[in-house]
């Protein structure tokens, strides 16, 4: 389950349950407990990304304003909820594996918040 306010906080939560309601509730409760908040500036990251989770790797770029969201799958998804309108992104790694990939670009947009870097 991922969640977001498309205003810079997204989180990714996974649970299981008996039946397909509970796990979807249970999931919803850990995605809210695991909020990260993402640097947005001018509609895009601030700087390039790369995360690898597994065998997933992925690599995040800012884009220029107009581009749009560049990215597929999981990454889009996740983009948007987040509320970043200008991105391109790039799987690198050789899994189709939805939540690998997904755990990836939180990780990747992570390291966006740690070492926030000023463009001159």
């Amino acid at each position: 389950m991922i969640i977001g306010n498309k205003a810079g906080k997204v989180g990714l939560g996974v649970a299981k349950g008996l039946d397909v309601a509970q796990a979807v509730e249970k999931s919803t409760r850990v995605a809210k407990k695991n909020l990260i908040e993402v640097p947005i500036v001018k509609d895009t990251i601030p700087f390039e990304s790369f995360a690898k989770f597994g065998a997933a790797k992925i690599l995040l770029r800012p884009q220029k304003k107009g581009r749009g969201v560049i990215a597929g799958g999981t990454v889009r998804v996740i983009c948007n909820l987040a509320g970043i309108k200008n991105i391109s992104s790039k799987m690198l790694g050789r899994t189709s594996n939805k939540l690998n990939n997904a755990k990836a670009t939180i990780k990747a947009l992570e390291n966006l918040g740690k070492s926030v870097r000023v463009k001159k």
